[in-house]
């Protein structure tokens, strides 16, 4: 798979890729096929909260790069919204928001 510009494109591409069709994956998610449908031709955003996007990509089977390409993809829509793995985590550890001020 070549490298996605969007969350719909690399959605619909890893959704594939594993096998599933539109209805059994959005079932296995916990979603309506017609809002994942959505998502994937881009009339809809992406989910933006963490939950959904890890139970994304654990029904996907997706790790490292792969998992964190799709939280990225998630917010690109959105200049200057962090990845909901990096947000939960800048806002649970301490001293992370002084680290990102410094290094701004």
């Amino acid at each position: 798979m070549g490298k996605p510009s969007t969350f719909a494109e690399y959605l619909r591409a890893c959704r594939l890729e594993a096998g599933y069709g539109l209805r059994a994956f959005a079932e296995a998610i916990a979603m309506q096929p017609p809002n994942l449908s959505n998502i994937e031709h881009g009339r809809a955003n992406p989910p933006q909260d963490r939950t959904t996007l890890t139970k994304i990509a654990d029904t996907l089977g997706l790790r490292g790069g792969a998992r964190h390409l799709l939280f990225d993809l998630a917010v690109a829509h959105k200049p200057g919204a962090l990845p909901a793995d990096v947000a939960d985590f800048a806002g649970k550890t301490p001293g992370v928001p002084v680290l990102l001020r410094t290094l701004a």
